[in-house]
């Protein structure tokens, strides 16, 4: 479809289309949910590559975390800096993270500015994809989190899903992948993706998340593979979320001559 912004003939653009609407989001949610969970059954041959590099380089660190994680814990204890912005940086996988998301959205409603409503949205979208798929895999791998047992690391597979309903055993079993980290990474790559163009945003954002990931290790609440995976699994489940949305909500200005004159015209494409 193309609209040419100088020729009468066309009609007006309905006010408000293209617009967010709870119908909207809700459909945009739902097809992206079908894309994420159904990925394992539409592999492309180009994507073999990256799984196989990221298996290995998990492989490699669970084989060896216990260790590491002794050395991150040693660390620790021995710099007062980490024991202090630790605690507050690892808050930005969680409230930090909702709270960014919301400002975004409210600052866009109460000023009109649409690219910040979008944003909020889709950090919204994202954060929450991100949060049932890391849940599912928690409860799927079963994986003991590091400050029990003396940081022994065990898998119960599915049944520590259950296991954590015992008494006393709550949050023991869902150590792999990490909730913060995947929520830290989703919201880093939509606002890197959204504000791309302004440097410092891409930095700034991804600086955290990596922070995020780094202090669940450090305040002894997951293993550094937990942390891999988990960025790993928040940067593509943004991507993606920002990726079909501009797709289908996607306007190409071309120029050309309409009437003898210049004019500039506007492909769009929904899907």
């Amino acid at each position: 479809m193309a609209l040419r912004a100088n020729d009468p003939s066309l009609p007006a653009a309905k006010p408000g289309s293209g617009e967010f609407s709870f119908r909207s989001i809700s459909r945009d949610f739902l097809k992206d949910a079908g894309q994420i969970w159904s990925y394992p059954v539409h592999i492309r041959t180009h994507d073999i590559l990256p799984i196989v590099g990221l298996a290995a380089l998990t492989g490699f660190l669970i084989g060896n975390d216990e260790a590491i994680h002794r050395g991150f814990m040693d660390y620790r204890d021995t710099h007062a800096w980490v024991r202090a912005v630790s605690p507050v940086i690892t808050r930005m996988g969680t409230y930090g993270a909702w709270g960014t998301a919301a400002i975004f959205l409210g600052v866009g409603l109460i000023s009109g500015d649409k690219k910040s409503t979008e944003t909020g949205v889709l950090a919204s979208s994202a954060i929450v994809q991100s949060a049932i798929l890391v849940n599912f895999l928690k409860g799927l791998f079963g994986r003991q989190r590091p400050y029990w047992a003396d940081g022994v690391d065990h898998w119960s597979g599915p049944a520590g899903f259950f296991k954590r309903f015992g008494s006393g055993q709550s949050g023991r079993y869902d150590s792999f992948p990490g909730g913060h980290t995947i929520t830290a990474f989703s919201l880093a790559t939509v606002l890197a993706m959204q504000y791309r163009e302004t440097v410092w945003v891409p930095v700034l954002a991804y600086a955290t998340a990596t922070g995020v990931a780094l202090s669940r290790v450090t305040e002894n609440k997951h293993w550094l593979s937990d942390s891999l995976v988990s960025s790993v699994l928040g940067y593509v489940i943004g991507r993606l979320v920002v990726r079909n949305h501009q797709s289908r909500y996607h306007m190409t200005p071309t120029p050309g001559v309409a009437h003898g004159s210049l004019s500039l015209a506007f492909t769009c494409s929904f899907h």
